[in-house]
């Protein structure tokens, strides 16, 4: 299993949350399927101190998959995850994420298609919008076109499935770039050994919540500096701050 890509970072800290940047390849928790890993974002996270008690169970309040990096959400006292979690429970925190994928895909797209959730095989409603922000198109046959294509997207998940952005992409046939569940495998092949970019270019960048003390917040957290080549050679350095910068009070 490929070790993470960077070192986690902690974001924010108040009496209620800790808001962590998670590095791709890292698990968020322990879970059964993955108990012997060494390695994951809670431990790491108690190791740095930030439990208020010694021994607190605590637990985050959103995930991310393995190779997904971005922004979690931990609560420090159980009201303020019950308050969090609620929010997330019924689709009232805006959550923004940057995806590269396969192919020009249209500027406001919409997928609706219902999918399971991690603990249910029965598909519930599931919708995420995109924002097509640049293009490229390479001079390089990695299938049977003579030249390949790219976009970098804006995306905006309305409910919150498992994979939900990742099976939204590849139902509209534009999968993630390095997606090995549900992308295309020429395609990762080819960033992996010939751009040196072997993971999945999904990135959480942002989240929008009331805070458990009091009013609207918003965190956002920029794409890891491995983007920084590929972004490059795609010609969108510009864009590597698609969120825009943390705001003031986030270190």
């Amino acid at each position: 299993m490929p070790r993470p890509l960077e070192a986690p970072r902690v974001l924010h800290l108040d009496d209620d949350l800790v808001i962590v940047h998670k590095p791709a390849h890292l698990l968020v928790h322990r879970t059964d399927w993955a108990y012997h890993d060494r390695e994951n974002l809670r431990d790491w996270l108690l190791g740095q101190g930030v439990a208020r008690e010694a021994g607190e169970q605590w637990q985050p309040v959103n995930r991310l998959d393995r190779p997904t990096s971005g922004l979690v959400v931990f609560a420090r006292h159980r009201e303020a995850h019950r308050l969090v979690h609620a929010q997330f429970s019924e689709h009232r925190i805006r959550k923004g994420y940057l995806a590269v994928v396969r192919g020009h895909l249209p500027d406001g797209s919409v997928a609706e298609k219902p999918l399971p959730t991690g603990h249910n095989d029965v598909p519930k409603v599931a919708r995420t919008r995109f924002e097509t922000i640049g293009t490229a198109e390479w001079p390089v046959a990695i299938t049977r076109y003579p030249t390949s294509r790219f976009s970098l997207v804006h995306c905006l998940p309305e409910t919150g499935r498992y994979h939900q952005i990742r099976l939204h992409l590849r139902h509209l046939r534009h999968p993630v770039i390095g997606d090995t569940a549900h992308g295309d495998k020429p395609h990762n092949r080819y960033l992996a050994t010939e751009v040196g970019a072997p993971w999945m270019f999904l990135h959480a960048g942002e989240l929008t919540l009331e805070h458990p003390g009091g009013g609207q917040v918003t965190y956002r957290s920029p794409v890891p500096a491995i983007w920084d080549a590929p972004l490059a050679a795609w010609g969108w350095e510009e864009h590597r701050d698609a969120f825009g910068p943390a705001p003031e009070g986030m270190s």
